[in-house]
């Protein structure tokens, strides 16, 4: 996949982030209306979007495929979590702000930002393999990733409740669905699925608005003097991707699904991140500067890693 194709991309898709950011500037999105719209988006529309991607699908993958997706996507968690571990070792990152650190180079916004973004970059196909992919990356932001920032107080009955949570949630329900429609082979929902996917067209615009909100946020001059904040954005955007994408190729998975998990693992910051920080008394900073540096510059680290990704 050449550079100037993912680059044209990411352009399009950068264009309504800075009209976000404007928006949010002038007062008028408000940050009451932004929480409410992000809530509509992630129980609403990207579920939406997720049931409807296997809609008029004449092609539907087979279990091996899915079974590569789902395995790959957990080789690549097991791949961040040790390239964290050795960046934050490398980096001597305080105590204070080990498990932020930790999750910045863990962590990316594969279903709210990724879906769009792998939608734009790759089409309407890859967004199926994206959404079995989505399910291993939500068993472990609200497993580990909460353990990051808690430890194991309430041992496992609270890893537990964290599983009974990630189960109730509206886009790993609707990553269910699809695979039923897959197995059974069910694609024609008539004037409902032309419903949802209307629904679900919302997905892109609305996130790409609310990520450009969100960067307004910010105070950038503060957002831009950790070094650390750097180094683990590099290791979320660039190195874990990269590193990944190779081992993948060892393990001889096809080379559209690795396309579709490096774009994936390519992608900013999850936003969980910054509310763990805050719920469980974390230090925040360290966390919305590796948040704030990674949105930004994955304008341009996304066409540099699918250059060598393929498709």
């Amino acid at each position: 996949m050449s550079f100037g194709h993912v680059a044209i991309e990411m352009v399009t898709v950068s264009l309504p982030i800075v009209l976000g950011w404007v928006v949010s500037r002038l007062g008028l999105m408000s940050e009451g209306f932004e929480r409410e719209l992000s809530r509509l988006v992630l129980d609403v529309a990207l579920p939406a979007l997720v049931v409807s991607s296997v809609f008029g699908a004449t092609k539907l993958p087979g279990a091996g495929e899915l079974l590569q997706v789902f395995f790959g996507m957990m080789a690549f968690f097991v791949l961040a979590f040790i390239v964290a571990c050795a960046l934050c070792a490398a980096m001597r990152v305080p105590k204070t702000s080990l498990s932020s650190f930790r999750f910045i180079i863990m962590f990316g916004n594969c279903g709210f930002i990724g879906f769009p973004v792998i939608t734009a970059i790759l089409g309407k196909r890859a967004l199926l393999y994206a959404t079995i992919g989505l399910i291993p990356s939500n068993l472990f932001i609200f497993t580990l990733g909460i353990m990051m920032f808690r430890g194991m107080d309430g041992g496992w009955k609270a890893v537990c409740r964290g599983l009974l949570d990630c189960l109730k949630m509206p886009t790993l329900i609707a990553s269910l669905i699809v695979i039923v429609c897959m197995a059974t082979g069910f694609t024609d929902w008539g004037f409902v699925g032309d419903s949802i996917e209307l629904v679900g067209q919302m997905t892109t615009p609305s996130a790409l608005l609310l990520m450009g909100a969100s960067i307004a946020h910010y105070q950038p001059l503060s957002m831009l003097t950790n070094w650390r904040a750097y180094v683990a954005a590099a290791g979320r955007l660039v190195l874990v991707p990269l590193a990944g994408m190779v081992m993948l190729r060892g393990f001889g998975i096809a080379p559209g699904i690795i396309a579709v998990l490096v774009l994936e693992s390519a992608m900013p910051v999850a936003s969980n991140g910054t509310l763990y920080a805050i719920q469980y008394g974390a230090d925040t900073k360290p966390m919305m500067q590796g948040t704030f540096i990674s949105i930004v510059a994955s304008i341009l680290t996304i066409p540099f890693v699918m250059m060598f990704a393929g498709a």
